[in-house]
C-alpha cells in the first residue's frame, strides 16, 4: 500500500508524457528563413505569400512533411490477431492464476552452487533498509516498464498516430506475450520450489518473522519473475519499434528499445542485490524473458514484413519529445 501513491503519480507522468509526444507529432513547426528581415518589401511579401524566393530552395509544404512522415501501418504480411489466440491468451492467464494455488515443498532446493554464492557475496547490498529500496526500487521500474507498453498502444499509436486497429493487436500482443511470461514463471517457480537467498534469516516462529519469510514466496526464487517480465516488456518494444514507426521511425525508436533493455537489465540486478533471487534465478528469468519478447511477435506476427522506415529527412532543424520508459528523449533533426 505505501508504493501506491508514488506508482500513480509514475503511471500519469507517462501518460503525460505520452500526450506531449503524440501532440509533437501531429504538428511540424515552420518559420520563416533566416535573413527575412533583410529583404526588400517584395521579398517580404512573398514570404507573407508563402511563394519560393527566386534561386532559394523549396521549402515543403505541411501537407508534403506530413505525407513524407512514417506512417503507423498494419503490413499485409503481418498476421492479424486470430480466435485461437484469443483462446491461448485466456488459458496462459488462467494457469497463471492458478500457479499460485500450488503448495510450497520446504527442503527441495536448498543447495547453493558456488557462482551463486559468490555473486551473492559479492552484489549483496548489506544493510536491511538499502535492501528493501533496492526492491522497491526493482518494483517501481517494473511498472514503468509494463506501463510503457500501454503508453505506446493506446496513447502514441491509438491517438497519437490514430490508428485503432493497430494499436489493438499491439496491445494484444502484449497480453499474450505477458501472459505467457506469467504461466511459464508460475508453472517452473512453484515446482522447483527453491527457497530464497535470505532464507538464513528467516528463522524463529513464523509469526514473527518478516513478511517475506512467511507464505509461498519464500520458496519461489527460480526463476526471478521481475527479470522474465522486465525482459519480456523489453523484447515487446523493441519488435514494436523495429516494425513500426511509433515515435517517427529512425533513432527515436532505436532509442526506446536500448532504453528498455537497459531498465530490464537494472531490474534483473536489482533483484539479486536487494537478495531476492540468486544470480542465476535472475539470468535464467532475463533469457526466459527476452525469448519471450522478442520471439511470439516475431514467429506469430511479424515474420516477413518489412522493417520500420527511418525518419524523413528535410532541411532546416526539427526538435521532437519521444516518449521512453524513463521519460522521454530530446530529438533533433539536422
Amino acid at each position: 500500500m505505501r508504493r501506491a501513491a508514488p506508482l500513480r503519480f509514475v503511471s500519469s507522468a507517462l501518460a503525460v508524457t505520452a500526450l506531449l509526444g503524440a501532440a509533437a507529432a501531429r504538428a511540424e513547426p515552420h518559420a520563416a528563413p533566416s535573413g527575412a528581415a533583410t529583404r526588400g518589401a517584395g521579398d517580404t511579401a512573398a514570404l507573407r505569400s508563402g511563394a519560393a524566393l527566386p534561386g532559394a530552395p523549396r521549402r515543403a509544404s505541411p501537407e508534403e512533411r506530413s505525407r513524407a512522415r512514417p506512417e503507423v501501418t498494419w503490413d499485409p504480411a503481418w498476421p492479424r490477431f486470430r480466435v485461437s489466440e484469443y483462446v491461448a491468451t485466456g488459458l496462459l492467464a488462467a494457469t497463471a492464476f492458478g500457479t499460485l494455488a500450488i503448495a510450497p515443498s520446504e527442503g527441495r532446493w536448498t543447495t547453493v552452487n558456488g557462482f551463486d554464492g559468490s555473486a551473492r557475496g559479492a552484489l549483496r547490498i548489506r544493510s536491511d533498509r538499502q535492501r528493501e529500496m533496492a526492491r522497491d526500487a526493482s518494483d517501481l521500474l517494473l511498472t514503468l516498464m509494463t506501463n510503457h507498453l500501454a503508453v505506446d498502444a493506446l496513447l502514441v499509436t491509438w491517438w497519437g498516430h490514430g490508428r485503432g486497429s493497430v494499436a489493438w493487436e499491439i496491445a494484444m500482443i502484449d497480453v499474450e506475450a505477458l501472459a505467457l511470461n506469467a504461466a511459464l514463471n508460475g508453472v517452473v517457480a512453484g515446482l522447483t520450489s527453491r527457497e530464497r537467498p535470505y532464507r538464513v534469516g528467516c528463522a524463529g516462529p513464523e509469526a514473527q518473522q518478516d513478511r517475506d519469510c512467511r507464505g509461498s514466496k519464500r520458496y519461489r526464487s527460480f526463476f526471478s519473475g521481475h527479470s522474465s517480465t522486465a525482459f519480456t516488456a523489453a523484447g515487446l518494444v523493441c519488435s514494436h519499434h523495429a516494425r513500426l514507426p511509433l515515435y517517427g521511425g529512425g533513432a527515436p525508436d532505436a532509442l526506446a528499445c536500448a532504453a528498455s533493455l537497459g531498465t530490464a537489465a537494472a531490474v534483473a540486478t536489482l533483484r539479486v542485490v536487494s537478495d531476492q533471487h540468486f544470480a542465476t534465478d535472475a539470468l535464467t528469468g532475463a533469457a526466459v524473458g527476452a525469448l519471450t519478447g522478442l520471439g511470439l511477435p516475431w514467429l506469430l506476427h511479424y515474420r516477413g514484413g518489412a522493417p520500420a522506415p527511418d525518419a524523413p529527412r528535410g532541411d532546416g532543424v526539427t526538435l521532437g519529445f519521444a516518449p521512453a520508459p524513463l521519460g522521454g528523449y530530446l530529438v533533433g533533426r539536422f
